[in-house]
C-alpha cells in the first residue's frame, strides 16, 4: 500500500519511519539540521512549485517534504488500518 503525499508522489507505507509536522517543529534546530544534512546528501525531495511544506515524511531512503499536513497524512495512514501514533 502507498501513501499519496502530493505532487504526484506516493510512498510505500512499509518504508515510512516518521511523519513530522513542520508547522509545529520547523523552527527547531534539530529538525533544521536534519533537513540540511538530508539536502547535502541528496536525500531531500522538495515539493514542486516552491510551495511551503507542511510536513516531512522520513523513509529509510529519503526525506520528502509535502504540502499536505501531517494530520491529513496520518488520517490517510489510519484508513489503511495502520497505527497513526507511529507517525505522530
Amino acid at each position: 500500500m502507498y501513501l499519496h503525499i502530493g505532487n504526484d508522489e506516493s510512498i510505500p507505507l512499509r518504508e515510512i519511519i516518521a511523519i513530522i509536522d513542520l508547522d509545529t517543529v520547523a523552527s527547531s534546530l534539530p529538525v533544521q539540521e536534519l533537513l540540511d544534512i538530508a539536502q547535502r546528501n541528496g536525500k531531500l525531495v522538495s515539493p514542486v512549485g516552491g510551495s511551503k511544506p507542511k510536513s516531512c515524511i522520513i523513509t529509510d531512503q529519503k526525506y520528502y517534504l509535502s504540502t499536505i499536513s501531517a494530520l491529513t497524512l496520518a488520517r490517510r495512514v489510519k484508513q489503511w488500518g495502520m497505527d497513526e501514533e507511529v507517525f505522530a
